[in-house]
Formats: structure tokens, C-alpha cells, sequence
């Protein structure tokens, strides 16, 4: 009889869990799949915030964000344990947290502003020979000879490299250089070659070339009036590009340098274009078409890195389709920007950045006297210690779709977080 009891007593606890479980359900307006869906959106906004990855200047940050992340797990678990009316409050208390901006904290200045006047050119001008050897510009010291690539093969295979030549404004060479490249078949991995030795200049009037070599290596770096090329050899590879340049965009129109950020003076000009050449690996070699950048870079005063790890917000981004390319720079407050399209330099008037996914994907809107611009950007690997990430994109000009496209970020948040590295395997991003 006692037997009996005990199971009867237990199967009355049971139900009335359970009828407790029906009644919370019932009055909860969210059913399990849209509750986690919106977790989903909620994680989505988190690493937004956290990893800063919208224009700060433009929307403030996010100060409910630490206090945010400590509820999602809580949300999950109520999900999982299927009481869908804790999870609906715990996500209400969640959302406002996300969902609220403040400029408060901002440290604020009064930078230029480039794009104030679009129709103004300033001494914008196709680099010559002459400033690619240059070692100041306007009285600013040269930073670095910096060359990007973004490609793809013929049977798809995506792949980067990049070589960089530094001087940090001593008016010499700095150690080491680099030469540094990957593939999406291995999108985590880059191998990176450093130049300690002093390399070998020559000059003549058409022609800069650095010839550096270390053990087996050689890197010999070439610039010309409208073509940049380098070339990476090791007893294993030989890694070959050349990059055209039709336009060259200058920091605050070439006028003079802009302090972007307090204490941080740059000046200079930046050469996206088309690029082409081959990977070859023990032997094999692969033709490679897309995307190459040339930086010829001036800084002045503080270390602008260590600037911009105060004031964040760095957009630096640069692409190349077979209809438009560019180069836009945000730091701060700064903004500027050129754009090349249908053979003709563009000032853009605004500039909108659209987060998709957190450090890996976002759209950038710009309106111009030629009409709307629109580039989706999706990183497909990156370089955490220099916060470089190398992309595809695509978009559209004026509705019509943007072909064969390239592009290379440089991403620095205020205080320099870093997480969630671009995957590979990651999809194209959602076009807007």
C-alpha cells in the first residue's frame, strides 16, 4: 500500500510540473524556435558591440554590453530547459541593453573633413615616379612601402599576399620587412618571411627598386609610374604580382596633412587597382587575377596606432571591382575617402557602414554625384596582430551588379579588441 502511494504521489508531482510548464508556456508569446532565434539575434548585436564593428562615431557605444553577455547563457538555459516564459524575460531585459548607444564616453575633437565638400578636388593628381620615391610629403616623413593582394585562380582558390618596406619616419630602413602570404584552402595559417638585412636601393627616373635578401630568400620590390610589382622567392616558392594603378587618392585631398587624430599627422597617398601573377609551389604554378593596393604612407607626432587604440574606430578599406574602386579611411572622427568609377575620381558626400556579421562581413552605402555605390565586404581570413583582414566583395552601382571584386581592411577598435577571426569556409555576405 505504501508502494503504491509513493507512486502515486509521484506521478501527481510530475503533472504538476508539467501543468506548471504548460501554464509559463502558455502565457509566453515566443514559441521555442523564435526565442532562439532571437538569442541568435542577440549574440549577433553582442559581438557587433564588442568587437566594434559599425562606425562608433556615428551610433556611440554600447555600455549594457558586459552586462548583456552574462544573460544570454541564462536565456539558453531556459530555452533548453523549455521555460519559454523566463527566456521571454530574460531576452526583454536583455534587448534595451543592446539596443542602447551612448557618444558619452567619446573622446571628442574637431578633425576636417574631407567629404564636407565633395565637389572640391584639392590637388588630387595620378602619382608620378617622383612621389613613389619621395621620403616626405609635405613635410611629413614617409611611414612604409606597403603592397597588398587579394586574388583568385582559375580553379576558384582564393589567395593573399602581402610585403610591407618600413622607415617610421627616421628617413631609413626599419627591421625587419616582410613578405607574407595565404590561401582560403588554409585560411588560419599565414606564412610570414622577415628581411632583417639592409636592403639594396636603386634608383633611376623611372624606377624605385628594393632588392632584399635573407638565407634563401628574396624579395625584390619594384614601383613605376602606374605599376607596382613584387616578386618572393624561396627554394620552395615563387610567389610573382603586379598591380596596375589608374587613380591615386590623397589624404585630405593632398592639401595638407590632416591631424586624423590628436597628436597623429598622416599624409601621403594610396593607389588600389588591378592586379595579376602566379603562386608557384614546388613546381606548380597557379595565374592568379584581382585586387592589388600600393600605400606610400606619412605619419607625423605620436605613433598613429597608438592613437588609434584610444580613439578607435578605423575603417581603413580598400577594393577594386571591374566598375568601381576605392580607398576610405575613418580613424575617430575622421573621415575621407575617394572613389574611382567609370574611368572618373568620385568624392563620395556620406558614407554609411552596414555591420552584417561581427569581424567578418559589413556593406558600406555611398552616396555621389554619379549616384549610389553600394560594397559588401566578406573577410575571408586576417592578420590579428596588424588587425588586417583580406575579402571578396561584390555590391551594386546605381542597381547594376559590381564584378570581380577584391578589397583589404584594416580594423582597429577603441581599446583594440580583437575576437572571432574570419573562417574560409564563411559564405559571401548578404547583399542589402
Amino acid at each position: 500500500m505504501k508502494k503504491v502511494n509513493t507512486i502515486t504521489a509521484l506521478f501527481l508531482l510530475i503533472t504538476a510540473v508539467m501543468m506548471l510548464n504548460i501554464a509559463c508556456n502558455q502565457s509566453a508569446k515566443l514559441t521555442k524556435d523564435e526565442a532562439t532565434k532571437k538569442l541568435a539575434v542577440l549574440q549577433s548585436k553582442y559581438d557587433i558591440a564588442n568587437t566594434q564593428w559599425y562606425d562608433i562615431y556615428e551610433k556611440g557605444l554600447v555600455p549594457g554590453a558586459p552586462e548583456a553577455i552574462k544573460i544570454l547563457p541564462e536565456i539558453k538555459k531556459a530555452i533548453e530547459a523549455g521555460d519559454l516564459k523566463k527566456a521571454e524575460e530574460l531576452i526583454a531585459k536583455a534587448e534595451p541593453l543592446l539596443d542602447t548607444y551612448t557618444k558619452a564616453n567619446l573622446p571628442d575633437y574637431n578633425p576636417v573633413a574631407p567629404l564636407a565638400n565633395p565637389n572640391d578636388m584639392g590637388k588630387i593628381r595620378k602619382a608620378t615616379i617622383g612621389d613613389l620615391q619621395a621620403m616626405e610629403f609635405l613635410g611629413i616623413p614617409r611611414w612604409n612601402y606597403w603592397f597588398n593582394f587579394v586574388g583568385k585562380s582559375d580553379d576558384g582558390t582564393l589567395y593573399m599576399a602581402y610585403a610591407y618596406i618600413n622607415h617610421h619616419g627616421t628617413g631609413k630602413f626599419v627591421a625587419p620587412a616582410v613578405f607574407a602570404y595565404s590561401t582560403n584552402k588554409d585560411a588560419g595559417k599565414t606564412t610570414k618571411v622577415n628581411f632583417t638585412s639592409e636592403p639594396k636601393l636603386t634608383d633611376d627616373k623611372d624606377s624605385r627598386t628594393w632588392l632584399l635578401k635573407e638565407g634563401d630568400n628574396t624579395l625584390t620590390y619594384i614601383l613605376k609610374d602606374g605599376k607596382i610589382s613584387v616578386k618572393f622567392e624561396s627554394p620552395d616558392n615563387v610567389i610573382d604580382l603586379a598591380l596596375t594603378t589608374k587613380f591615386s587618392f590623397w589624404y585630405n585631398k593632398g592639401v595638407a596633412p590632416p591631424e586624423f587624430l590628436p597628436g597623429a599627422t598622416m599624409a601621403g597617398f594610396e593607389e588600389p587597382g588591378y592586379a595579376e601573377g602566379t603562386f608557384t609551389n614546388k613546381g606548380q604554378k597557379v595565374n592568379v587575377k584581382g585586387f592589388g593596393e600600393s600605400e606610400n604612407l606619412s605619419c607625423g607626432g605620436t605613433d598613429y596606432r597608438s592613437a588609434l587604440l584610444k580613439y578607435g574606430n578605423e575603417w581603413w578599406v580598400t577594393f577594386n571591382t571591374d566598375q568601381a574602386a576605392g580607398l576610405i579611411i575613418f580613424g575617430g572622427k575622421y573621415k575621407d575617402a575617394g572613389l574611382f568609377i567609370d574611368g572618373k575620381y568620385v568624392i563620395p558626400s556620406s558614407i554609411q557602414v552596414v555591420p552584417i556579421e561581427a569581424n567578418v562581413s559589413f556593406t558600406m552605402i555611398f552616396q555621389t554625384s554619379v549616384g549610389e555605390l553600394k560594397v559588401n565586404f566578406a573577410c575571408w581570413g586576417w592578420d590579428p596582430a596588424l588587425y588586417e583582414h583580406w575579402a571578396t566583395c561584390d555590391g551594386s552601382y546605381k542597381g547594376k551588379p559590381l564584378t570581380n571584386g577584391f578589397a583589404w581592411l584594416e580594423h582597429i577598435p577603441q581599446g583594440g579588441v580583437n575576437s572571432s577571426p574570419p573562417d574560409g569556409s564563411r559564405k559571401a555576405p548578404v547583399k542589402k
